[in-house]
């Protein structure tokens, strides 16, 4: 074998024109295999085959790049939450539907999860994220305004709160394994479902 062909070969290079797209998709990767510790704009760039100067044409900065990478999972969690709702037959399971898509989201997609809602790592710098981010909390708030149209805004901020701290509360405490012990206890996800309806049937009882 000849020197040349010794070499190794050169990292696979860009071609297919969506550079913002495809590091994202690495940074994704790299959040996945080692948390928000392994992402960087460096490692992101080597990953989608461009030079280590590609990425600052779309990201200024570390933390528009977190952010942006913040964001496309927040698309991907509206759009679970949304297609939740697909063949529900009420206001009610719609939302309870909605809480387990929100755990089940959290447990699927850990690293993500928490980058999404880690102010300390992305800041407010990312206009996409901010979109993307009041586009998952109109999900909910149409949803919820869903259990009745009339409802004065005092109410519905208070029951999008309420129910958004239960899914949540559920979401986090899940990733954090802390809880319910019992082995025979319902999957945390149909756990959020359920409490869900409790509220709501607490509130509303002739909806429960």
């Amino acid at each position: 074998m000849t020197e040349e062909t010794d070499r190794p070969a050169p990292p696979p290079r860009y071609h297919h024109g969506d550079l913002r797209g495809a590091l994202i998709a690495a940074g994704r990767a790299l959040l996945e295999e080692g948390g928000v510790g392994a992402l960087s704009l460096r490692e992101a760039a080597r990953r989608a085959g461009v030079s280590h100067a590609a990425p600052r044409h779309h990201f200024p900065s570390l933390q528009h790049f977190l952010g942006d990478c913040a964001a496309d999972g927040f698309d991907e969690f509206t759009d679970a939450l949304i297609a939740a709702t697909e063949g529900q037959p009420t206001a009610v399971e719609c939302l309870a539907a909605m809480g387990r898509a929100y755990v089940i989201f959290a447990e699927t997609h850990r690293a993500m999860f928490r980058l999404m809602f880690n102010r300390d790592s992305v800041g407010e710098r990312s206009e996409t994220l901010q979109t993307a981010g009041r586009r998952a909390y109109q999900t909910l708030v149409t949803a919820v305004q869903a259990l009745d149209p009339a409802m004065p805004p005092a109410t519905l901020d208070y029951r999008v709160s309420a129910i958004w701290s239960i899914v949540h509360g559920f979401a986090h405490l899940s990733l954090e394994q802390k809880i319910c012990a019992n082995p025979m206890a319902k999957p945390s996800a149909d756990m959020a479902a359920q409490a869900v309806r409790d509220f709501l049937a607490g509130i509303m009882p002739q909806h429960g």
